[in-house]
């Protein structure tokens, strides 16, 4: 652009600031040669249906309940492995089988304390009978009593540990531990091998049941403030329909949106947990106005766009229920014959604040 150019724009810059001291804060008086200088270029608003969904990013993920992990009990080395990613298994079915010393142990120990708990059960019952015959003191009862309930804790606390390391107390004694899946669902993840030596706590497999799906949708600011809770939203080239659940307050991340979470209808369909997909929403009103993003100003007093008018522009107030695709869904007093500014629109907000128009 030549300096003759820059000049001539910069003279229509300074006509057009200090045309604006006669006009009021809701308007700002412009001429159609300062338009036209500041490259300001009109669009009528269109109908929102014209515009379609509202898309959004989302992520296919389970409920917390749905996943369960299964660990090593007890240190061990990985023996056989019945099931691999992706199987399907059904609740109490063995998944694999580990050779723990530390279970023989535990195991002989609860034999041992199995028979010290009958004996000293035999000598309760024993000085019962004596004590009801005279024959003895009831201080001797007392103390064959306490014996027996030392030995009863005991007991108790080894079944309990067997319990825990997903073995029984039948008397047997083995060192090989079988896990079983404590529910029916999918195998998500394997990290057993035959072979190899593991710790008490070692993550073996991961099982969720996928009877329930949810999604994890990213929605703008703006948008998520529209929505309610029962919303309706279809997951695109998948043929499947979510309700939503709830909607976060948290716009942090550096993205200005928030996480909307959405329930699944569909049970058994094509989706995997951690999918990304694309969801859409249908523009919830008929009445709503479909605009360039570049016309919406937005800032602490709200958004708004810039119509033209007789004598330059007018700032109109706007509720912003969506964006798609490089455009926004509005609603406010517009009318199809407007035309609002969808360039330039950062020196008419200039202007409305050179005016003391609060922007």
């Amino acid at each position: 652009m030549s300096c003759r150019s820059y000049l001539g724009i910069a003279s229509a810059v300074l006509l057009w600031v200090s045309a604006v001291a006669a006009a009021g804060p809701a308007e700002v008086t412009m001429t159609a040669a300062q338009i036209a200088a500041l490259g300001v270029r009109l669009e009528a608003p269109q109908a929102a249906t014209d515009v379609g969904a509202l898309r959004f990013p989302a992520k296919v993920s389970l409920p917390a309940a749905a996943e369960r992990a299964i660990v090593a009990p007890l240190p061990g080395t990985v023996e056989t492995v019945l099931v691999g990613a992706g199987d399907t298994v059904r609740a109490g079915q063995p998944l694999v089988t580990l050779f723990s010393a530390e279970l023989g142990s535990l195991k002989a120990s609860h034999v041992q304390l199995q028979a010290a708990e009958r004996l000293a059960r035999a000598d309760r019952d024993r000085d019962a009978a004596l004590l009801a015959d005279g024959i003895i003191a009831a201080r001797r009862m007392d103390e064959t009593r306490s014996r027996h309930q030392v030995a009863a804790a005991q007991l108790a606390e080894s079944t309990q540990r067997l319990k825990l390391a997903g073995a029984s107390g039948d008397g047997a004694v083995s060192a090989l531990l079988r896990l079983r899946a404590p529910q029916a669902g999918v195998v998500l993840a394997r990290s057993a091998s035959v072979g190899e030596r593991v710790e008490a706590g070692s993550p073996l497999f991961r099982i969720a049941s996928l009877d329930r799906l949810l999604l994890e949708v990213q929605v703008p600011v703006d948008v998520a403030g529209q929505m309610q809770v029962g919303d309706r939203l279809a997951v695109r080239n998948a043929n499947v329909l979510a309700t939503v659940q709830a909607i976060g307050f948290d716009a942090g991340g550096g993205t200005q949106s928030v996480q909307v979470r959405a329930a699944l209808d569909a049970v058994g369909s094509a989706l995997r947990p951690r999918q990304i997909v694309e969801v859409e929403q249908r523009a919830r009103s008929a009445a709503g106005w479909s605009l360039p993003e570049a016309a919406l100003v937005t800032d602490a007093g709200g958004a708004r766009v810039y119509v033209r008018s007789a004598s330059g522009f007018r700032a109109v107030t706007v509720t912003v229920a969506g964006r798609n695709d490089g455009r926004c869904i509005v609603s406010g007093s517009l009318r199809a014959d407007d035309r609002v500014a969808v360039s330039a629109v950062i020196a008419i907000k200039g202007a409305f604040a050179g005016h003391g128009g609060g922007e």
